[in-house]
């Protein structure tokens, strides 16, 4: 493909298509780099970029985080909280698998909402391996209705 196009090469010497293909060329690395890159591309397999998504619910009654761990067994993932920090974490030494060895390991954090007690705090596993963790929000209480003299 050219960029740079010319009416008719038959009457250009050579050392001028040469020059016209160096620079078609030099443009084309040019657009090339400016492509999106490769994880971001449509790949035929989704499911292999499944994992690193998760999804947060943040609504006026709830928190809720789920995040796919379908790669791990139940014993291998831990949750926590730290002080107004909730931490998941998954994590599986070595094994094989159909393409070879194989080590996963991930941390997720993601700050608590100030109406979550960390108390209430929950977590369930899908047969799919979707992780829930959620947990109610508490009702903010405001100040009291008050009556301003005019």
């Amino acid at each position: 493909m050219f960029l740079v196009t010319r009416p008719c090469h038959r009457h250009t010497s050579p050392s001028e298509r040469l020059l016209d293909n160096f620079f078609n060329d030099a443009l084309m690395d040019v657009q090339r780099c400016h492509e999106r890159p490769y994880w971001t591309v449509n790949h035929q397999n989704q499911s292999a970029l499944v994992g690193a998504i998760d999804i947060v619910q943040d609504e006026k009654d709830k928190f809720a985080v789920s995040i796919d761990v379908q790669h791990f067994a139940p014993n291998e993932i831990k949750v926590t909280t730290s002080g107004r920090q909730l931490v998941i974490e998954g994590k599986h030494e070595e094994k094989s698998d159909e393409h070879g060895q194989i080590q996963r390991h991930f941390i997720r954090k993601y700050a608590l909402p100030k109406e979550v007690n960390v108390e209430n705090v929950v977590s369930h596993l899908s047969k799919e391996g979707v992780l829930t963790v959620s947990a109610p929000k508490n009702a903010m209480e405001g100040p009291a209705v008050r009556t301003i003299p005019i």
